[in-house]
């Protein structure tokens, strides 16, 4: 996707961050000085210490199988997506790996969420469950129904284009296929947040299109499992949701569910963009998002390509 641009860099404008940061209601994040990045680890680590064996049964595999994916970097996005709050750090973190497991099984869970090297999406043939595991969630990866634009809003959050149009791309009526699609989801955010204090500090930009989308890619069980992960697995934090140009059944298919799925604070967020594509360009341009950081399908200047995307992130082994 965009090929010819890297990664989002990982400094946050600070200027244009403070400027806009409250645009979404987002909590503040606090300094994050050597001494208080101490004090916070160990918060976390006290508050894991009080879960019961079951809730943390996948974050014990994790520190016996994985250490090395474990470590302060790791537990640091969990802090900063609760705003360094250690109770809920803990409780999101335990969830993540539970359901890591339950997406990538006991064997590729515990490999880096990557494509190249040795990642758990790497085809290495160690057997038959893992194959058709990788296979499978590189089928929802081409189906690109959520892209990074590898761009990111003036105030820092990095800028994530879902066009639901795409889904018609799988069969629904699959669950090995949907298991895929819900696992792209999950290797797109690790993309987005690994190595990007900004991202994970300020959040995320979601632009969805459904414009294109007919009644029929509707996926009730996809759309649980995804907002279950985004709301209390992943370690992201969701500062906008924009709608862009829905067609006429979103209002009253599309959103109730959403409103269903999604807790208060995401529903907040919820932007909804309708008129000409001029009109549209300008609403957003309103929240930061300017035509260099959009996506070609929405009139802006970033053109996705998702094959050169992630053939990029393969030889780069990520």
């Amino acid at each position: 996707i965009n090929s010819n641009t890297n990664t989002m860099s990982s400094s946050v404008p600070d200027a244009a961050a403070a400027a806009l940061l409250n645009i979404y209601g987002q909590k503040t994040q606090p300094e994050e000085t050597p001494d208080f990045l101490s004090k916070s680890q160990a918060a976390l680590t006290e508050e894991l210490g009080k879960l019961s064996e079951d809730q943390k049964a996948g974050w014990s595999k994790a520190c016996e199988k994985c250490p090395d994916l474990i470590g302060d970097e790791h537990r640091l996005m969990f802090l900063r997506c609760e705003v360094f709050n250690a109770e809920l750090a803990a409780v999101r973190i335990c969830k993540y790996w539970n359901r890591r497991i339950e997406l990538f099984g006991d064997n590729c869970a515990f490999k880096p969420l990557h494509l190249g090297g040795d990642g758990a999406l790497s085809s290495n043939g160690s057997n038959a469950k893992d194959e058709a595991m990788v296979k499978y969630t590189l089928k929802g990866l081409h189906v690109g129904f959520i892209r990074p634009t590898q761009t990111h809003d003036v105030g820092g959050r990095a800028v994530l284009f879902a066009d639901p149009s795409r889904l018609a791309g799988y069969n629904k009526n699959n669950n090995d296929e949907r298991l895929g699609v819900a696992r792209a989801l999950w290797y797109v955010m690790h993309n987005v947040l690994e190595g990007s204090d900004a991202a994970q500090r300020l959040g995320i930009v979601v632009i969805a299109y459904p414009h294109h989308a007919k009644v029929s890619v509707i996926d009730r069980k996809l759309m649980k499992m995804n907002m279950e992960s985004i709301s209390g697995c992943l370690p992201v934090r969701i500062g906008g949701f924009h709608v862009c140009h829905p067609p006429w059944f979103f209002t009253k298919i599309v959103y109730p569910l959403l409103k269903i799925l999604m807790n208060e604070r995401m529903r907040k967020r919820i932007r909804v963009h309708s008129g000409s594509e001029e009109k549209v360009l300008k609403d957003l341009a309103e929240f930061g998002l300017g035509r260099e950081v959009l996506p070609s399908d929405i009139g802006g200047d970033v053109i996705l390509d998702t094959d050169a995307w992630m053939h990029e992130m393969k030889s780069r082994g990520l």
